[in-house]
């Protein structure tokens, strides 16, 4: 094994109750905002685990992605995966272990936790894993210019304050590539803070004068006043 990789949810397949497959309501995560009566929130990520590149795989140079299919119970316990498209190489069996570590909220409609059927997205990406973390001679990026995080209907009304930690790459031509969540909140809190991020401008940070791949940890405050 070896260094972390981009790992994020990027979609869930929505199922309620025993509707079929082609019925079913699909829902993207970074949709955040103030979800319609009746619609499905779907589950937010609260902690994610590291998935790790086998060494096989990254002497073949494998990337893309490792699909799983999930349930998810009303209590955002996750159960009964199954791989949908994988990649091979060891990363199927990395991608399952991560996804079981990780810690999520319920979906939920109108409020109400409801079990769902889930796709998620395990994706593996050489150049997020071989990144420089500061302190390897990498010297830090700075930020030239933030967008500030919208707050949920949901969260104001439940007057939601914390902070969500993202591990990201800021990648050398200055944006930023988030990798997984650190930590989290519900009420779409997340999600907002993962489409905010993607809208930062940095300088790169540099090693040798050059300008670098650099992982690091951001955080993003949220504070009603």
């Amino acid at each position: 094994m070896s260094i972390p990789t981009r790992t994020m949810i990027l979609a869930f397949l929505v199922l309620v109750g025993i509707a079929p497959l082609l019925n079913a309501q699909y829902v993207r995560i970074g949709n955040a905002g103030a979800i319609p009566n009746g619609a499905i929130r779907p589950p937010t990520i609260i902690k994610s685990a590291l998935a790790l590149y086998t060494d096989d795989a990254r002497a073949r140079g494998i990337e893309g992605t490792v699909t799983i299919e999930s349930f998810i119970g009303e209590d955002g316990q996750i159960k009964n995966m199954r791989v949908l498209k994988g990649l091979g190489f060891g990363l199927d069996e990395v991608a399952l272990g991560s996804v079981r570590e990780w810690v999520l909220s319920p979906a939920t409609r109108n409020g109400v936790p409801v079990s769902v059927v889930a796709q998620i997205d395990v994706q593996f990406n050489l150049r997020s894993a071989n990144a420089l973390r500061i302190g390897n001679g990498a010297t830090p990026p700075t930020v030239l210019s933030r967008v500030e995080p919208q707050y949920t209907q949901e969260a104001r009304l439940a007057r939601l304050n914390g902070t969500v930690v993202l591990q990201t790459v800021v990648k050398n031509d200055g944006t930023v590539d988030v990798i997984r969540v650190v930590r989290g909140l519900p009420l779409g809190l997340t999600d907002s803070a993962v489409e905010a991020l993607k809208q930062w401008k940095f300088r790169p940070g540099k090693k040798d004068g050059q300008d670098v791949d650099v992982a690091l940890n951001i955080e993003i405050n949220f504070n009603l006043q």
